[in-house]
């Protein structure tokens, strides 16, 4: 089963809002490893924010067989952001 990324954001968020186009970037080159899904934690009708205990955006969480086996806070930069997926 594919890894499943959450990328929690929100549209005020300055980091969140630089972090967008690497996330992008990101996904388009990993797109056959895994799954990608974004959180605007103001709209979060299926309070995933509380269920994965977001206390600070951004927020990329890795899920896989539906347990999160890794998270990172903060703005990656592309490198990290691979690394982070590729490694966990």
């Amino acid at each position: 089963m594919a890894k499943d990324i959450i990328k929690f954001w929100a549209p005020w968020c300055g980091p969140c809002n630089q972090y967008t186009s690497t996330f992008e970037k990101v996904k388009q080159e990993l797109l056959e490893t895994a799954n990608f899904f974004e959180v605007n934690v103001d709209e979060d009708t299926q309070e995933l924010t509380s269920e994965y205990k977001i206390k600070g955006i951004p927020c990329t969480v890795i899920v896989k067989d539906g347990m999160e086996i890794a998270r990172q806070s903060g703005a990656l930069t592309e490198d990290q952001l691979r690394d982070f997926i590729l490694l966990n």
